[in-house]
């Protein structure tokens, strides 16, 4: 091989490496929520009777792929499946304004008007404190919303009402609807974002009338693969999610 050869390819081999030096890392993947659902009905066994009175723990874990998004939950929406009749309009109800009147005294609320209760689970990102708050849940006016109750002692004190409308769906796979922003005071806290990590609710109650016991759910005939159930989620920083599961009824 002559000298100029050599020297040539050599001079393109040393180019490759320093190039193969210089050239960028692939960038790491940008966070985004995650949302998975799970859900329980009681009773749980099938065939459940028609008219039979349900109670549904819905269970939503929230995370960050890769960790680090810090994405503050804004709205929340959810699909209920054919499978049970919602029976709001037949239970006492209770206003979110009765209770922010009575700085959320629940025993403003008349008798037979909690329907529900639950836990949720976040992080406080300014100061690093993880803590949990209760969830009180009552039939709204005509039955035709929920009104939640949130309270939280840690980091700061906390009480929060607010409405959930449920609405009636025709046609389709889903029976109502159910959706509700989050308000403001629970997206943020001691000047820093919540990030909700884990809502747990159950839903559920039962009266009697006429001599009847009478469920706020009742089981009607259920699809032969089970109920959908259908999560949409809206975060800060333009970010959203979703989330699908079917359940036993």
């Amino acid at each position: 091989m002559s000298g100029f050869r050599w020297i040539s390819v050599a001079a393109a081999g040393l180019a490759a490496c320093a190039v193969a030096t210089v050239a960028p890392a692939a960038e790491a993947p940008a966070p985004r929520p995650i949302v998975t659902i799970t859900a329980r009905v009681t009773p749980s066994r099938p065939p459940i009777p028609p008219g039979t009175p349900l109670a549904t723990t819905l269970r939503t874990a929230f995370r960050s792929v890769p960790e680090g998004g810090n994405f503050v939950l804004q709205r929340a929406e959810y699909r209920f499946g054919r499978g049970a009749r919602f029976n709001g309009a037949l239970f006492p109800s209770c206003s979110a304004a009765k209770l922010r009147r009575a700085h959320g005294r629940l025993s403003v609320c008349p008798k037979g008007s909690r329907v529900g209760h639950g836990v949720a689970t976040g992080r406080a990102v300014a100061v690093g404190v993880r803590s949990s708050g209760r969830l009180t849940i009552f039939n709204g006016p005509g039955g035709r919303s929920i009104v939640l109750n949130f309270v939280v002692v840690n980091p700061a004190l906390i009480n929060a009402t607010f409405e959930a409308p449920l609405v009636r769906l025709h046609g389709g796979r889903y029976a109502f609807k159910l959706s509700s922003a989050v308000p403001p005071q629970l997206q943020r806290i001691l000047d820093g974002d919540v990030v909700v990590e884990r809502l747990d609710i159950t839903a559920g109650a039962t009266l009697t009338i006429g001599g009847r016991k009478r469920g706020y759910f009742e089981a009607v005939a259920c699809p032969p693969h089970g109920s959908a159930i259908h999560g949409d989620f809206q975060f800060n920083q333009g970010a959203s999610a979703t989330a699908d599961l079917k359940v036993v009824c």
